[in-house]
């Protein structure tokens, strides 16, 4: 009874302890919520060489896809790419980034996470987008969805 008790008390404080999020546009499926480290809102500071955590839950897909592919993007508020690289071993997101992993199923939800144990990105302290960006077979559109946050130094 316990342990139901306090997944109950949890469930709202997850659910507004998310950060703000937008589409891209490419119209891909947006998850019902996105959680990055600590942000909540608008308030998004993610540390140059430090870990990056995020969760997009109950994305529901429009397309079948055998084939999962990360992209991660990070521009100036200006539109300039940043030229950050996404790491490796998440480019094929049907190892370990999505729950239960592929096939991606069209109108079955899941979730999908991101885990950088060093972001590789220069501090430049300015406000940024980030754009997390989901393919499937043939670059169908699985999900996307982009914040704002500032990188920083510490």
């Amino acid at each position: 009874m316990f342990k139901f008790l306090l997944i109950v008390a949890l469930v709202p404080a997850i659910t507004l302890a998310g950060v703000s999020f937008r589409p891209c546009p490419n119209n891909a499926p947006l998850p019902k919520s996105l959680t990055v480290n600590d942000c909540i809102g608008n308030d998004c500071v993610l540390v140059a060489k430090k870990s990056l955590y995020s969760v997009g839950v109950g994305l529901i897909g429009r397309f079948n896809s055998k084939t999962a592919t990360t992209k991660l993007i990070a521009r100036s508020r200006n539109g300039g790419d940043l030229g950050f690289k996404t790491p490796r071993g998440l480019v094929n997101a049907c190892n370990g980034s999505i729950s239960g992993g592929c096939p991606i199923v069209a109108g079955k939800a899941f979730n999908y996470s991101v885990y950088i144990d060093v972001l590789d990105i220069p501090a430049i302290n300015l406000p940024v987008e980030i754009e997390v960006n989901l393919t499937g077979d043939s670059g169908v559109p699985l999900t996307c969805a982009r914040f704002n946050a500032r990188i920083s130094r510490r």
